[in-house]
């Protein structure tokens, strides 16, 4: 496991050279608050938090529903039994195995693995939603429901998967060849470029992703990533 700080945001890597899986924890002002569970292992450090901290982890909350962003919630739920866990309410429909398209939504496939078993989801939530010091933004495109998390004291982006920073940043369902998996998992790219551009416009001094390292002053980084996927989209 690697684990860096920024401000008050932990990012736990789990992989970090090969296939780096990223949980984030949100040290609050009273608490602890954990984004994406993609494996059990990172249960163990996050254990270590409270007891270093000495503070209680209040909730576990996830950018969308693909199996490394929750595989590890069972194993969670174990250790942690009494920490509700959430996901945006059009993304619990995956975890149902509900794959079925919304009257609104691009008629492309949904793509990425899912996990086969069940997902213990306490309670779903939606854009403009606050979840403590986060506040809920829709970012559709890796999947219909991804959210990011906006913890505005800091201007932190908790992403997921719209962009990713592995193998250099790219917006959701652009291919980098050194780490092409994010690509291969995206449901809609116009889309996810329309949720890229929301993302930037919040003026974020720090993007922090599912797969890769977080990126201090990203704005910049982020402009090239977005114009290089909007000179993509329909090809």
């Amino acid at each position: 496991m690697k684990i860096e700080q920024h401000n008050n945001l932990y990012q736990i890597t789990f992989l970090p050279s090969i296939f780096p899986i990223n949980c984030f924890v949100l040290e609050q002002e009273k608490d602890l608050i954990c984004i994406d569970m993609g494996t059990g292992k990172f249960v163990n450090e996050i254990k270590q938090m409270t007891d270093q901290t000495g503070k209680q982890l209040s909730k576990l909350i996830l950018t969308h529903a693909h199996g490394d962003h929750v595989n590890g919630v069972p194993y969670f739920k174990k250790v942690f039994p009494d920490v509700s866990v959430g996901i945006s309410k059009r993304d619990r429909c995956l975890l149902k195995k509900d794959f079925r398209l919304k009257a609104d939504e691009s008629d492309k496939p949904i793509k990425g693995g899912f996990p086969k078993r069940d997902i213990p989801i306490d309670f779903t939530f939606e854009e403009g939603d606050k979840i403590d010091t986060l506040e809920v933004i829709s970012t559709p495109g890796h999947t219909p429901g991804s959210v990011t998390f906006f913890e505005a004291q800091h201007q932190s982006l908790i992403a997921g998967d719209a962009f990713q920073t592995r193998g250099g940043i790219a917006v959701s369902g652009v291919l980098k060849w050194l780490f092409p998996f994010p690509k291969a998992a995206t449901w809609d790219k116009e889309t996810a470029v329309k949720s890229a551009v929301k993302l930037l416009e919040l003026n974020p001094k720090l993007l922090a992703v599912g797969h890769g390292d977080m990126l201090v002053n990203p704005e910049e980084q982020m402009k090239k990533a977005i114009r290089k996927a909007e000179a993509g989209v329909g090809k």
